[in-house]
């Protein structure tokens, strides 16, 4: 079996590969979004690595990830674990753990696990693990997560369930405990009141329904991160649980402030960077289409012409996209 360091340098190398191959014939629609996302949204950070460089590295995180998605027991603890106590104090208070799509994801119910069977959660009391429906879906075919799922007393629950957030504040009330991507933008319908919160030098729209379901229900709150360190080893990180205030607004600005702070650090481990437009509402520099004649000289990366969308082209200097149609 393969160490961490093995498995993602191994990755890495054949991104590297791969993309330098099709960088000449156009790459797929999901990989331009995520250079394209990367670019705008880091580069008035001037941050010290390449642009490009982060993105193939995210490329390279995904394919480990996707890797190990099939071997719930590749590890069967973290090599650190920060903040176990904060976990304890959530679970047996009963309250919300919030993360984002961001390092291991699924590894996290190895050490939530853990203490829902050493007595911290209160019994009866199912542990759920919310997410959009195509997720649980795919979820439910992971026999072996499955497995470990049952193991921890956890289950699934649909984010997009018409009864959603009566459920989950049921839940909270009775003493219960849940975990929950802050990142999926999953809910039942459009959400009226929508937050727009600062992310790294764009500003972004979320939706406010969990904020205010915990802000109602007075429990702990307790956000999280996983990582794979500089130094290749697994980590998972619990903060201080704190209680929502009213103010929701405020609240939702405190609960993303560690991840920014992460995201940062080692941007190339998040993984919705390929969809990440899709919640912003407006980058530092706006900018504007320009027409393929005007532009096609200052391309560096274009993605794969598909049937009735066209293709799109990449600078990555300033960060313009083009129609290239």
């Amino acid at each position: 079996m393969q160490d961490f360091r093995t498995l993602y340098v191994t990755h890495q190398e054949q991104v590297r590969e791969e993309m330098q191959r099709e960088q000449k014939s156009g790459i797929k629609l999901g990989f331009f979004y995520a250079l394209m996302n990367i670019v705008k949204e880091l580069s008035p950070l001037q941050q010290k690595a390449s642009l490009e460089s982060i993105w193939l590295d995210y490329l390279a995180f995904l394919r480990t990830v996707d890797e190990l998605k099939q071997q719930p027991y590749r590890f069967m603890d973290w090599d650190e674990v920060e903040g176990r106590e904060h976990l304890q104090t959530t679970l047996k208070e009963g309250g919300a753990l919030l993360t984002w799509h961001y390092g291991f994801v699924r590894h996290n119910m190895i050490t939530i696990g853990q203490e829902i069977r050493a007595g911290c959660m209160k019994a009866g009391l199912p542990f759920y693990l919310v997410a959009e429906q195509g997720t649980v879906e795919q979820e439910l075919k992971l026999s072996s997560w499955n497995a470990l799922r049952q193991y921890s007393g956890a289950e699934l629950l649909n984010a997009e369930d018409e009864m959603i957030g009566i459920r989950l504040y049921s839940h909270l009330r009775k003493g219960g405990s849940f975990n929950l991507f802050v990142d999926g933008q999953t809910g039942y319908n459009s959400d009226n009141r929508a937050l727009e919160l600062p992310f790294l030098s764009s500003r972004i729209q979320t939706r406010s329904g969990i904020f205010r379901i915990l802000a109602k229900a007075r429990k702990p709150v307790c956000p999280y991160f996983m990582m794979l360190t500089d130094d290749f080893r697994t980590k998972i990180v619990f903060l201080p649980p704190f209680i929502l205030e009213e103010d929701i607004q405020k609240s939702a600005e405190f609960v993303y402030e560690p991840f920014r702070k992460q995201l940062l650090a080692k941007p190339e481990q998040w993984r919705f960077w390929d969809r990440h437009h899709q919640q912003v509402i407006h980058w530092q520099d706006n900018d504007s289409e320009i027409p393929a004649n005007e532009t096609e000289g200052h391309v560096d990366w274009f993605s794969r012409p598909l049937e009735g969308f066209g293709q799109l082209g990449l600078n990555t200097g300033n960060g313009m996209v083009y129609n290239l149609n």
